[in-house]
């Protein structure tokens, strides 16, 4: 167990800060998010691969999880025991739905290491996810399942953002209201949003600080975790905002791209959203 000075020393709680949200607030976006993931995984993979794939590409993820986690993590998740993945399942589906559930809180002896034990989790399994289903079914059918999972974090939000953001409609969405949005997904995951072009066509901002893979490199280190990161991270984000602006129904009039990445080697990653000419 780290102590607590090491615990904070963590890059995670400098962005904390600089957004304005708390450990034992935001806990539940790790938890609840690494559990809504691993189900929609399941369902992906029932709908589009045969139980022998199924089968192979859970075993692989859970195996690297114990192999990677701290005892604390692996605890929790009960990876210490026989591999169930029906338990699984049913955990994953428990603390999706449950903001009380013990094993969100058990994942620390306070809510600071509770909060990186589920971030640390999240971005392990995450690694485990696209790397395995890449293994098993090859790059194409991968992408097809990993895009959609992220697709799906994309839009479970949309309602909720359009609702604290004032957007009843298309009407409303302007390259400042566009803005927001991003702002609004992007801080939601402790990670610091800096503006730095703002215009009725463009609007740019800066992530200077990214939580999870501060922490995917601080286990695998920075080259196995570029194994994944490099081959999905650009259009996976694409498509993720892509799906964004269908929802708002604006996507006929702006466009959304990515041209640094910190997963992929720059300092910073960079958004931009255009008016479409």
């Amino acid at each position: 167990m780290e102590n607590r000075r090491q615990i904070l020393d963590n890059k995670l709680f400098k962005a904390l800060e600089e957004v304005g949200h708390k450990p034992e607030d935001d806990v539940l976006v790790w938890s609840q998010g690494l559990s809504f993931h691993y189900q929609n995984l399941l369902t992906s993979l029932a709908d589009k691969t045969s139980a022998a794939e199924q089968e192979a590409v859970l075993n692989d993820i859970w195996s690297f999880a114990k192999a990677k986690l701290d005892a604390r993590i692996v605890e929790t998740l009960g990876l210490d025991a026989d591999q169930d993945l029906e338990r699984l399942r049913a955990l994953t589906a428990a603390i999706m739905n449950d903001p009380e559930h013990p094993a969100i809180r058990d994942m620390g002896d306070s809510a600071e290491e509770a909060i990186l034990n589920w971030v640390r989790a999240f971005a392990i399994i995450d690694f485990a996810m696209y790397t395995f289903l890449e293994r098993h079914l090859g790059s194409k059918r991968c992408m097809d399942i990993y895009m959609g999972l992220w697709e799906s974090f994309a839009l479970a939000n949309v309602d909720h953002v359009k609702a604290a953001l004032g957007i009843a409609g298309p009407e409303d969405v302007d390259m400042d209201k566009l803005g927001d949005v991003s702002r609004t997904y992007w801080e939601s995951i402790a990670t610091p949003y800096r503006v730095t072009r703002h215009s009725d066509d463009v609007h740019e901002a800066e992530i200077p600080i990214c939580p999870y893979f501060v922490n995917m490199t601080e286990i695998l280190g920075t080259e196995q975790a570029r194994s994944m990161t490099l081959k999905c991270e650009a259009a996976v984000s694409v498509n993720y905002y892509d799906a964004i602006l269908k929802a708002l129904g604006v996507f006929d009039r702006y466009s959304f791209t990515m041209d640094r990445f910190i997963c992929c080697g720059d300092d910073v990653c960079r958004v931009r959203f255009e008016r479409r000419k």
